[in-house]
C-alpha cells in the first residue's frame, strides 16, 4: 500500500515562563512498506513533564488526531538533537488510503492531555419543551488534566483565594469567573467553551453517549460529591475519562467562557460555538463536592454572575492549537 501524498505541519509549546522552549525542524518523511518513517530536529530540551507528540490529518488540517500507537522519538525524555525518528505502522489503518496525510507534530505541556477535534450531540429543550439534539463539531485543542490548584493559584497569582486552607494539591475555590480569566492569560491559557467543555467531559472521539458523568455511571468512581465527602478532595484521586483527564465531575464546579442562554444550542454555529456575545451569568459546569448526583451530570448546566465566588467553585484551563 503506498500513501498517496504526505505533508508535514510543525507546532511547539512555550510555556508561560519559559523565554525559550523547544523546536522542531529539518523534518524528513519516507514510507518503507507499511511503515511510515519520519526523521526531525529537535533543538532545545523539553521542560520536565513535557511530551512530544504526533498527530495526523487527512481533511486538509481542520482536525488532527492524536497517533498512540507509533513509536521511537516521542512521549516524554526526549533529547535534542539532529536525526531524531518515530515510526508509524500502517497495518489496517483503511482511512488513510487515498487522502492527503497531514503530520503535525505537538508538544504536550506537563500536567495537559491533547483533546482530538471531532463532533457531538448536545441535547436541549425547544420552545415548546421538546427535546432536541444538536449537532457540534469542535477542533482540536489542550486541556488541563486537573482543575487548577492552590499551589499552581498561588504560584501565578501570589495569594491563595481558597477558605480552605492546608491542601495545595486540591483544586483552587472561591474563585470568580473573572479571577479564572485572569489567571488563564497569565499562563497564556483560555477558559474552555462550554462546548469543548462538554465534548472533553464526554471523552472527546471517545465519547460513550451512555454515560451520565465523565468517564463511567458510577458517580464515586469518578467524583467526589455530596454522599461520599464533606469537602473538596485533592485533585487527580478518582479515576480519569478516556480522555485522562479527572474530576470533570465533582469536587469544583468548572467556569466556562462562554456567557448563558437557555435557547442559544438552537442557534449557534455548528462549528465551535463559543456561547452568546452578551449576558448576565456564566456558564459553570460538571458540579461539586456539595452538589447531589443529578447537578455532576455531563449535560447538566449552571449559571452565575461572573463575579460571584463560592467554597465549590473553580476552574481548569485550555489551549489553542
Amino acid at each position: 500500500m503506498k500513501i498517496k501524498i504526505i505533508t508535514i505541519c510543525l507546532y511547539f509549546f512555550i510555556p508561560f515562563n519559559i523565554v525559550k522552549s523547544q523546536s522542531y525542524s529539518n523534518v524528513r518523511i519516507d514510507q518503507d512498506g507499511l511503515s511510515i518513517n519520519i526523521l526531525y530536529d529537535m533543538n532545545g530540551k523539553l521542560n520536565r513533564g513535557d511530551k512530544v507528540a504526533l498527530t495526523y490529518s487527512v481533511d486538509n488540517g481542520n482536525n488532527y488526531f492524536f497517533i498512540d500507537d507509533a513509536i521511537g522519538d516521542i512521549g516524554s525524555n526526549i533529547l535534542a538533537g539532529k536525526n531524531n525518528e518515530i515510526q508509524w505502522s500502517v497495518v489496517d489503518k483503511n482511512y488513510i488510503i487515498d487522502n492527503v496525510i497531514r503530520f503535525r507534530i505537538v508538544t504536550i505541556p506537563k500536567g495537559m492531555v491533547y483533546v482530538d477535534g471531532g463532533g457531538f450531540s448536545r441535547s436541549a429543550f425547544t420552545k415548546n419543551n421538546n427535546l432536541k439534539e444538536y449537532s457540534v463539531q469542535i477542533s482540536s485543542f489542550l486541556m488541563d488534566q486537573t482543575e487548577v490548584t492552590q499551589r499552581e493559584y498561588r504560584q501565578v497569582m501570589g495569594e491563595n483565594a481558597s477558605d480552605y486552607a492546608g491542601c495545595m494539591d486540591c483544586p483552587v475555590e472561591n474563585i470568580s469567573w473573572f479571577d479564572a480569566v485572569t489567571y488563564a492569560k497569565k499562563v497564556g491559557k483560555r477558559l474552555p467553551t462550554e462546548a469543548e467543555w462538554e465534548f472533553a467531559a464526554n471523552g472527546g472521539t471517545y465519547s460513550n453517549n451512555s454515560l451520565k458523568f465523565s468517564g463511567s455511571n458510577n458517580i464515586n468512581k469518578v467524583a467526589w460529591y455530596l454522599k461520599n465527602t464533606k469537602a473538596k478532595q485533592p485533585v487527580g484521586q478518582k479515576v480519569p475519562n478516556k480522555l485522562g483527564l479527572y474530576d470533570m465531575t465533582g469536587n469544583v464546579w468548572e467556569w466556562c467562557s462562554d456567557w448563558y442562554d437557555q435557547g442559544y444550542y438552537q442557534i449557534s454555529p455548528e462549528l465551535n460555538p463559543t456561547g452568546p456575545k452578551f449576558g448576565i451569568e456564566k456558564v459553570v459546569r460538571g458540579g461539586s463536592w456539595l452538589s447531589n448526583s443529578d447537578f455532576c451530570k455531563t449535560t447538566k448546566r449552571y449559571k452565575l454572575k461572573p463575579d460571584y465566588r463560592d467554597i465549590n467553585f473553580g476552574f481548569r484551563c485550555v489551549k489553542d492549537l
